[in-house]
């Protein structure tokens, strides 16, 4: 990466450890591409430091590399010719050696890669720490890129290491606002953009060559693009029985998000399911969303943007694409792009109430979605955005429109109905809309009492694009 961006509350946590005298076991994790190595490369910044990159290969060659790494770093020619096969030696010596009153900043990254070709070396850094390095004013980083095994094996209870760790960093997608920041388009590209790529660092890199957002897709709907394969290899390092795992991502992306749906389009028994959704909330591949209002029809969703794109539109049209035809398809394609990007618009406004960006004259204790049955009736509704508050009785509609010219009287007549089947405080509630489009035929500022917000990309981009939110929030 080439910028560094919004990981300041990060880095601002990892200078105070530094500056601390004794030593510090720090953990950091997060999904492949979210920027860890950048921020722990931005940290070492004048520091001195051993830094160690793991590969997913066999233990022998992780050691040989290490001890390599680690004799240059003190020019120890002993350790160098010395033959080391097991993490126990590598950390017995390293006791010789290592100071004890000098500040080292100890990086080894991709360390889930280690773990996987040796579960007992947390074992052994545990008792290295207990025994030694805990006792200097070492800066020991551990870091991850695949999720479960570092919340199983480094941070979870069953852990040799639990308990020991100074600092916890989970490293996280950027926001909307971090990624607009980022990207420096126009808003609506911005969208487009982030509705593919969501908020990673690597990802959003490699959108700056591209000077419209229609080139970038066509180059990445290629066999021979970055991105073909990349959902595979999220899949593959992260679960075993991938096919499985690849049958039930692809019901999800497809709109099958109840259970019931599920086990129908993957042909798994739906007793069989739960295991395999359960580990694919726990590593943050989905996500389980229930209504505000009626607990029991919960909807599985892709916790990813990139992820889901590449189910929706890699994936299921690999056969034409590895064959070069995908000329076929493209009309297609960008069709469905649309109400991809859409469903993704919701989310983007999701968040931006959420972080009162938008109508923060409203507090609200609860926000959600709303869904559920019509009375009396087969047909099922939903409302996009719901917000309310408890004390105030306040309630917030909203419902967000990747259209242009949209008529927000006619959303506001959909929604009356839709809200009049949300059962809270009816007689004494205070409603309240608000519509969200890329632009509007007709905008209104009360409907049958209620009061209406309409906001349009411009309203949103200078939201958005205003100094002293990025100051805030970035």
């Amino acid at each position: 990466m080439k910028k560094f961006v919004n990981r300041e509350k990060e880095l601002a946590i990892l200078e105070r450890e530094f500056l601390k005298e004794d030593a510090s076991l720090i953990i950091i994790y997060g999904r492949r591409r979210v920027g860890k190595t950048r921020l722990i490369e931005e940290f070492l910044k004048n520091k001195k430091h051993i830094y160690y990159l793991a590969a997913d290969e066999k233990e022998e060659l992780q050691i040989k590399e290490l001890k390599e790494i680690i004799a240059d770093f003190f020019d120890d020619r002993t350790l160098l010719e010395l033959e080391i096969k097991n993490w126990k030696l590598l950390f017995s010596y390293l006791e010789k050696i290592w100071p004890k009153d000098e500040k080292i900043v100890f990086v080894m990254d991709e360390f889930s890669y280690v773990i996987k070709q040796n579960y007992s070396v947390a074992s052994y850094i545990q008792k290295f720490w207990d025994g030694f390095l805990s006792k200097t004013k070492t800066k020991f980083i551990l870091c991850g890129s695949l999720v479960g095994v570092m919340l199983k094996n480094v941070l979870g209870y069953g852990s040799p290491l639990y308990g020991r760790r100074s600092v916890e960093l989970l490293i996280e997608k950027f926001s909307v606002l971090e990624t607009m920041k980022f990207l420096e388009r126009n808003l609506e590209e911005g969208i487009k953009f982030y509705s593919i790529l969501d908020g990673i660092p690597k990802y959003l890199e490699l959108v700056e060559k591209y000077e419209t957002f229609e080139e970038f897709v066509r180059r990445i709907v290629d066999k021979r693009s970055f991105f073909y394969r990349e959902g595979y290899y999220l899949l593959s390092e992260e679960l075993k029985d991938v096919s499985t795992y690849l049958n039930i991502l692809t019901a999800i992306a497809h709109g099958n998000t109840k259970i019931a749906e599920i086990a129908n389009f993957s042909g798994i028994e739906c007793k069989k399911l739960y295991p395999y959704i359960e580990i694919l909330e726990n590593v943050g591949f989905i996500k389980r969303t229930l209504p505000i209002f009626g607990k029991r029809n919960a909807v599985f969703s892709i916790n990813d943007n990139f992820l889901e794109f590449w189910f929706r539109f890699i994936h299921k049209y690999r056969s034409y694409i590895e064959i070069d035809e995908t000329k076929r398809i493209w009309g297609k394609i960008m069709n469905d792009l649309n109400s991809f990007i859409g469903k993704k618009f919701e989310k983007i406004i999701f968040e931006l109430l959420q972080r009162h960006m938008i109508l923060k004259e409203f507090s609200f204790t609860k926000i959600g979605k709303q869904w559920g049955k019509i009375p009396k009736r087969k047909e099922n509704y939903e409302i996009d955005i719901l917000a309310l508050n408890e004390n105030t009785k306040q309630i917030l509609f909203a419902e967000c429109k990747w259209q242009s010219k949209v008529n927000a009287a006619e959303i506001c007549k959909e929604l009356t109905e839709k809200a009049s089947y949300v059962q809270w405080h009816n007689e004494e509630r205070k409603e309240i809309f608000a519509v969200f489009a890329k632009s509007f035929s007709r905008r209104i500022e009360e409907f049958e009492g209620r009061k209406v917000y309409c906001f349009d990309l411009k309203d949103l981009e200078k939201i958005l694009y205003n100094q002293n939110s990025f100051s805030r929030f970035c």
